[in-house]
């Protein structure tokens, strides 16, 4: 005969933050899908936010205070709460990665403008400084749970 064993503490502390962290990119993803769809359905223009027309994306200026409260919500408050669900570890790597992603765009704004003010590439935008902080972030958590 085999006792049945019962997960300890520890195990099914675990198990709980994981299922959290699950339903909680669950819902960020729902918050991300509700803002893209929107923006994409409900534009009046001919914006394309992944080409940089974002000067001809046009919607309906309730729509954006809505969509503007998510984005808010989303990229900075969601975070902010998300680190109280991460071990101390995953935190720390979550640090790193922010920190690298803030030095990124600290450093490539004024570097794209002295390459743009030299002939080297076109002119600085919104997206590719966003573009340089998002991949950025993603390589520094990288670095630091994997080659660190």
């Amino acid at each position: 005969m085999t006792d049945e064993l019962k997960p300890g503490h520890g195990e099914a502390q675990t198990k709980k933050r994981i299922r959290k962290q699950v339903i909680y990119l669950g819902f960020a993803g729902v918050i991300g899908g509700i803002i893209g769809f929107s923006t994409s359905f409900f534009d009046e223009g001919n914006g394309n936010l992944f080409q940089g027309d974002w000067d001809q994306l046009s919607l309906d200026p309730t729509l954006a205070i809505v969509l503007s409260a998510l984005l808010v919500f989303g990229f900075l408050l969601l975070p902010l709460w998300g680190f109280r669900m991460i071990d101390e570890l995953k935190r720390e790597y979550n640090y790193i990665a922010f920190t690298a992603g803030s030095l990124a765009v600290l450093t490539a704004f004024p570097l794209w403008a002295m390459l743009y003010a030299g002939g080297f590439a076109p002119p600085p935008h919104a997206f590719g400084i966003w573009a340089v902080g998002f991949f950025s972030m993603m390589v520094g958590y990288f670095y630091a749970r994997y080659l660190n």
